[in-house]
């Protein structure tokens, strides 16, 4: 501690930096002062423009981002709802397709059925105008034989007369057996 005593006393005629002077001090305030109030004059009201002009950059972009972005939700929206445009007509394209798909597939059913019906009846036509022609093709070849049989039976010749008389009884009595025939015939 004595090293401390010694310099405060080999430095007092000394003037120190730390030292206060009042002289210095009111000119360091008037400088203080003058600086401040030229500040304030030119280059603060700059400042302040260019701040100014900084938040309202600020403030546009922030409104152009809030803009943009309900434009974009807009945008979002309109594609949501035209998306489900689509999604409905095609729903709807798909339900006619299968509407028209059954239409078609009924149509053709009806068509093959009434085909089938036709072809069928065509087929029991031929098939009584076969039996019918079977039959008197049975009947006169009967009438025939008849004939025949009955000339050897005679050993005569007969007369038309006889031929018509005897062709009459055995086309009566091959026309009352017909059914007899017929059921043998679709056996």
């Amino acid at each position: 501690m004595d090293w401390v005593l010694l310099a405060t006393e080999a430095g007092e005629d000394k003037k120190e930096f730390t030292d206060l002077n009042f002289a210095t001090a009111l000119w360091v305030w008037i400088a203080f002062i003058a600086t401040f109030l030229i500040l304030r004059k030119v280059a603060w009201p700059i400042f302040l423009r260019k701040m100014e002009e900084r938040e309202n950059r600020i403030a546009e972009g922030l409104k152009k981002a809030e803009e943009a972005e309900a434009r974009a939700a807009d945008l979002v929206e309109r594609q949501e709802q035209i998306l489900d445009e689509s999604r409905k007509e095609a729903q709807r394209l798909l339900a006619e397709s299968r509407a028209a798909a059954e239409t078609a597939k009924t149509e053709m059913l009806a068509s093959a059925q009434a085909e089938i019906g036709a072809e069928r009846e065509r087929a029991k036509k031929e098939i009584s105008l076969e039996r019918a022609k079977a039959v008197d093709d049975l009947q006169k070849a009967a009438v025939d034989l008849t004939l025949e049989a009955s000339a050897r039976l005679l050993k005569r010749q007969m007369t038309d007369e006889d031929h018509r008389r005897l062709a009459r009884d055995v086309v009566a009595q091959a026309a009352s057996e017909q059914w007899v025939v017929g059921e043998v015939a679709t056996n």
